[in-house]
């Protein structure tokens, strides 16, 4: 999406590669609350809530930035607001999820 936004992609085009991105977030934290809920992970209920916090918030962005049509935030969003939440979730949320279950699967 930043590098359609560098090459100054048009709506429609931006419009999908931010709903590819969407859908590919629902899928991943689907399968990762699946292997959570397999390995009966003890904070699933926390580590699903700020999943679905940031895609709920992904989504609002989506719709405001279809209204708005604005570029310069949509941008300002996936560089500062998703970059941080993904370096804070990693460390705080799927880092100990991926150890749990490492050590729960014995792999």
């Amino acid at each position: 999406l930043l590098a359609k936004l560098d090459d100054e992609a048009d709506f429609e085009t931006l419009a999908d590669a931010f709903e590819q991105i969407i859908e590919h977030m629902q899928s991943h934290f689907a399968n990762e609350e699946q292997m959570m809920k397999e390995a009966h992970y003890p904070t699933f209920r926390l580590h699903k809530s700020d999943h679905d916090k940031i895609l709920n918030e992904a989504r609002y962005v989506y719709m405001d930035w279809r209204t708005q049509k604005d570029n310069q935030a949509l941008r300002s969003y996936f560089e500062e607001d998703i970059a941080q939440w993904l370096e804070q979730h990693i460390k705080a949320m799927d880092t100990p999820t991926a150890e749990f279950i490492a050590e729960r699967m014995g792999t």
